[in-house]
């Protein structure tokens, strides 16, 4: 008689957050607690491609019956068992296959679902006749519910930690983009600066060095009324030039206004 008391374990074993591997491995060990087998292969159901692929196997052979007949979702028995509602049960397999030096004598592959919706066929093989009886299918059934919601957990929380890194990945791409995008929002700032700086001190500098060159030049020919106009001059360009300076302390803002063609510079407040 199959015993489930100890199933509800297998959901602690999901709070672990082991690997497809070890969780199954794990699933395996206490289900045979409870229905004795020698080999047992898990299959899981690609809706995508509606066929059911391998997801975990103990034992050396695969658990399945005449795998060289096709069935719409592949090879094989467990294919067919996808498309029952309840598990199928073989007490004792008597008569060898040909081309079969091993074979399970007892068989039972239990179809999983959830709510209808296909999950995968575990298949149960032992070389003992009548391991598994007609008499406990209700039995089986149940497993295979109880079954169905564990392995339907376990995909589900693997999907979600595969959102999750994608996620993870989309918002520290994000955030490098971001980045990127406010280092080139200061450079892009700081070379218009460059060009308003460029553009309004560099008329009154060119008058400073040239008044400052002409009296270095000519201060022994010159007159003290002549000096002092260049002096004039010069303080004048140099308090404009301190003027330019003060309104670049005073920018609060990223306007900006054409210079020349595309080039852009920072307006300077008034």
């Amino acid at each position: 008689m199959v015993a489930i008391d100890f199933l509800h374990e297998i959901v602690t074993l999901l709070q672990k957050g082991l690997g497809a591997g070890e969780t199954f491995e794990a699933v395996f060990q206490l289900v045979e607690k409870s229905v004795p087998f020698e080999s047992a292969t898990l299959y899981l159901y690609q809706e995508e491609d509606d066929n059911l692929v391998i997801m975990h196997q103990e034992g050396e052979e695969v658990v399945d019956l005449i795998r060289e007949i096709p069935f719409s979702r592949g090879m094989g028995m467990a294919s067919w068992v996808s498309q029952q509602e309840k598990p199928i049960i073989l007490e004792s397999l008597t008569k060898s296959r040909p081309g079969k030096e091993r074979r399970f004598t007892s068989f039972v592959s239990l179809p999983l679902r959830a709510a209808s919706r296909l999950i995968g066929v575990l298949n149960l093989g032992h070389s003992t006749p009548n391991m598994y009886l007609q008499s406990e299918v209700e039995t089986f059934s149940l497993m295979a519910e109880e079954l169905s919601i564990i392995v339907e957990t376990f995909i589900l929380r693997e999907k979600l930690e595969e959102k999750n890194q994608m996620l993870t990945t989309a918002l520290q791409n994000l955030h490098d983009a971001q980045g990127l995008l406010v280092e080139r929002e200061r450079l892009a700032a700081m070379g218009e600066l460059v060009v308003t700086v460029n553009h309004e001190i560099n008329n009154p500098l060119t008058s400073v060095i040239g008044l400052a060159e002409i009296l270095e030049l000519s201060a022994a020919t010159l007159t003290p009324d002549k000096v002092r106009d260049a002096i004039k001059a010069i303080l004048k360009e140099a308090r404009r030039i301190q003027e330019i300076t003060n309104r670049l302390t005073r920018i609060t803002s990223s306007k900006s206004t054409n210079y020349v063609g595309d080039t852009l510079m920072t307006e300077l407040p008034e």
